[in-house]
């Protein structure tokens, strides 16, 4: 025979059942759920406690004996609290959607809503919502419309700022946000008129059901953003890359390389050969350098230093000349690092010296650090009036990236017509494996 009391139990145990399974799911969800984690797990908990503890009310209503009566007082009580504080936890789950999706920030309504549910809970202790009889039968009082009117007015509530906000949260999203309170509304409603099937058991495991995908949706889109943002992100730096590339490419380097090619294919073949071997060598490591995200050994970049110069000699013999010093070679460097200081000497230094000049790169291990030194015997420069001008903004880069990827500092000590040296400080941590 058909019976509305055992069919209620079995939903709510059905619901009761579901809830460890999606708060276990909750802490598996990651990072991108954990703002949301918190009230998301009240809310499962609260649902499974007020699902678990109207069915052990339900099966000890009517049954003699201390167990049954036990049963039925603190699984009706238990029951009322945790669908009051419900609504708190609903509450500031969607406070905080709204707030991420750019709405208002709702925690004047977060705090009245949980004021409210602490007085309800407190009226619901105090047996103002229901009472137990002489045969442990459950009946409601007179004041059973309060609390229900609580559920009506939260639920009504939150419906419309969800509806306010529906644009701002995205389609889907309102949509099963808004089933997620307005079948509860709807359940309450009728549960005030009509006594015996729990029309609040069937929405409050409904909505459960909702609201877990629905934040499954909402943390996979946040993962699917954030992998874009990341791949941006990446595809930014590696333009950024490009960029340092370009730049020490100069153009009238790369023209007076090819000029000095062309003529050398005239006069002596042999040497053009060299030229082209080594102005590849130069090249192919720029390119390298796109991939390098971490320091290089300065052995590397002593090498692509040595390319360069000789290339620069090679396109003017009596004005440039270079000397190695290199004394230590166990630790690491930024890319580029040492051959823009190299170029810097080259362009600002001895271009503008009638006779040349020469450029002297040294390294040194010193107690707690190793440096690098580039010098030159040119023109010099004022260095306070240097400052953000862009004809060395290869200095500040360099300075920068030094920072950010060694720990290092640069200093540049020049001297009108007395010439220039830059000296970089690699700490010892940054030593080459």
């Amino acid at each position: 025979m058909f019976d509305v009391r055992w069919l209620n139990i079995a939903i709510e145990l059905w619901g009761a059942a579901l809830c460890p399974v999606f708060i276990a799911c909750a802490f598996l969800l990651g990072e991108a759920s954990k703002r949301y984690r918190r009230p998301v797990i009240g809310m499962l908990a609260m649902s499974f406690a007020t699902s678990a503890c109207d069915a052990v009310a339900g099966i000890c209503r009517g049954v003699p004996g201390g167990v049954a009566w036990a049963g039925t007082h603190v699984g009706n009580f238990a029951a009322f609290a945790a669908g009051f504080l419900l609504m708190g936890f609903v509450t500031s789950y969607l406070g905080a959607r709204i707030a991420d999706a750019g709405g208002p920030d709702l925690r004047r309504w977060r705090t009245a809503v949980w004021a409210s549910a602490a007085i309800m809970c407190l009226l619901a202790a105090l047996g103002a919502f229901y009472y137990i009889d002489d045969a442990n039968v459950y009946h409601r009082s007179g004041w059973h419309w309060v609390g229900q009117a609580f559920l009506i007015a939260v639920n009504a509530c939150n419906a419309v700022l969800l509806w306010i906000n529906r644009k701002r949260l995205g389609r889907s999203a309102a949509v099963c946000l808004l089933f997620y309170t307005l079948l509860p509304l709807a359940a309450s409603l009728l549960q005030a008129f009509v006594y015996g099937l729990s029309f609040q058991g069937i929405a409050l495991v409904l909505g459960v059901v909702v609201l877990f995908f629905e934040l499954q949706q909402h943390v996979s889109r946040v993962l699917v953003e954030s992998a874009e943002e990341l791949a941006a992100a990446r595809a930014e730096a590696s333009e950024g890359r490009i960029a340092v590339m370009v730049a020490q490419v100069q153009p009238h380097f790369l023209f007076n390389t090819l000029d000095t090619i062309y003529g050398l294919t005239q006069e002596d073949p042999g040497a053009a050969g060299r030229a082209i071997a080594s102005f590849s060598r130069y090249l192919r490591a720029n390119l390298a350098s796109l991939g390098k995200a971490e320091p290089v050994p300065v052995g590397q970049e002593m090498e692509h230093v040595r390319t360069y110069l000789e290339l620069e000699r090679a396109s003017d013999p009596g004005r440039v000349a270079y000397e190695f010093d290199v004394q230590a070679t166990g630790f690491r460097v930024p890319a580029l690092s040492v051959q823009t200081l190299a170029e810097n000497a080259v362009r600002h230094g001895l271009e503008g010296k009638a006779e040349g000049g020469t450029v002297t790169v040294r390294t040194r291990e010193l107690p707690g650090e190793f440096t690098v030194e580039v010098a030159d015997d040119g023109i010099g420069f004022d260095v306070a009036a240097a400052d953000g001008d862009g004809a060395h903004v290869g200095i500040a880069n360099t300075r920068s990236r030094l920072a950010a990827m060694c720990g290092g500092t640069l200093e540049v000590a020049s001297e009108p017509g007395a010439g220039t040296v830059a000296v970089m400080h690699i700490p010892r941590q940054v030593e080459a494996r």
